[in-house]
């Protein structure tokens, strides 16, 4: 994901997941904050953690439409 720098990127995370570990998407987020920065681009990666089991609920689909409207829209 890192390789998309400096593409904006939003990347959704479930803390309870069965499919990641909290600690791994964790370490992901900061990899890919350290590659963002270096390339002057920390305001085009965001990343959010849910509480609960993977899914793709109401309040995240807010958040990534949002998202999308933020960068599609320019």
């Amino acid at each position: 994901m890192a390789l998309r720098a400096p593409l904006p990127t939003l990347v959704l995370n479930d803390a309870d997941d069965f499919l990641y570990t909290l600690p791994g998407m964790q370490e992901a987020e900061r990899i890919m904050g350290e590659v963002y920065a270096k390339a002057g681009a920390s305001d085009r990666l965001r990343t959010s953690f849910y509480p609960g089991p993977h899914k793709f609920d109401l309040a995240m689909q807010k958040e990534a439409f949002d998202w999308l409207d933020q960068w599609l829209k320019k």
